[in-house]
């Protein structure tokens, strides 16, 4: 059984009026540890356009710790592999460990691994559609910040979808890339949007519905028809698809996982809501 189960809620449902959802949210959080929920907000976002995410990771700790008894977090172990080393000297236990092994099936790893990939496509897409406008421009949208690209936890994934494009622009960049400012892909947000009305719309598409284009059902992407105007992905532009070629013994828990956690148990974007 995973540890990190979300619960499969509607965006359009608000937590704090849901007793339902409220009790879902203590079960969840019931076995994870504190970092994955104490995160620093002022270090990942900058603009304001981040307050429903925030406002949901606030709403998770409340549910968390509104008069409700927190259980001791469960330790997780990680095996090591120790070929090679001498054995302990002593009498060795015959007794086989009861304790959790934190693999790649567990649900927290699957969703870091669709996010990090996702937010990857995020910017290679929106670099595709910014030279389709602007062909002989040598500027780009760089990677995003580690933090943002890796936290998971329900508050967190859960906020993000109900984002935009733009919101992800306005992240941090990544630290590798020393020669830009923080917040460069901001700053160059703000310089297009207002030459290209068809940028500017693409920007402000909702979170899931490009992620709805990213997986296409695990199948092979190379273009992107937006408002009649072709977007050809280069090579850099890897949908669902190259994630499922690259772990294809997670295959189907990986589509599970996007089935649960972005489309509410749905199989696509288009039966979501």
């Amino acid at each position: 059984m995973n540890d990190f189960n979300f619960p499969s809620i509607s965006v359009n449902i608000d937590p704090i009026n849901n007793a339902q959802i409220e009790s879902q949210y203590d079960q969840l959080y019931s076995n994870d540890s504190k970092n994955s929920y104490e995160i620093d907000f002022n270090n990942l976002f900058f603009t304001p356009f981040a307050s429903l995410l925030i406002r949901n990771y606030e709403i998770a700790k409340e549910n968390l710790r509104g008069g409700v008894a927190r259980p001791t977090p469960k330790k997780i172990d990680f095996v090591v592999n120790n070929i090679g080393n001498k054995t302990k000297r002593g009498k060795q236990s015959t007794k086989k460990s009861q304790k959790d092994v934190h693999d790649n099936t567990k649900q927290d790893n699957l969703i870091r691994k669709i996010q990090v990939h996702f937010f990857s496509f995020v910017i290679a897409f929106c670099n595709d559609a910014y030279k389709k406008e602007f062909k002989y421009s040598n500027k780009s949208f760089k990677n995003i910040n580690y933090e943002n690209k890796t936290t998971v936890n329900f508050g967190y994934t859960y906020g993000l979808r109900s984002l935009c494009i733009k919101d992800l622009l306005k992240m941090k960049i990544s630290k590798k890339c020393k020669r830009y400012k923080e917040y460069y892909n901001e700053e160059l947000l703000e310089k297009i949007e207002c030459s290209s009305q068809w940028l500017d719309r693409i920007f402000q598409m909702n979170y899931l519905k490009l992620f709805s284009y990213y997986y296409n059902k695990g199948k092979p992407l190379d273009k992107i028809v937006f408002e009649n105007k072709e977007v050809i992905l280069s090579k850099g532009t890897k949908s669902f698809y190259y994630l499922l070629e690259k772990y294809k013994y997670l295959t189907q828990h990986l589509i599970n996982t996007v089935e649960s956690v972005y489309f509410d148990g749905n199989e696509s974007y288009e039966n979501f809501n």
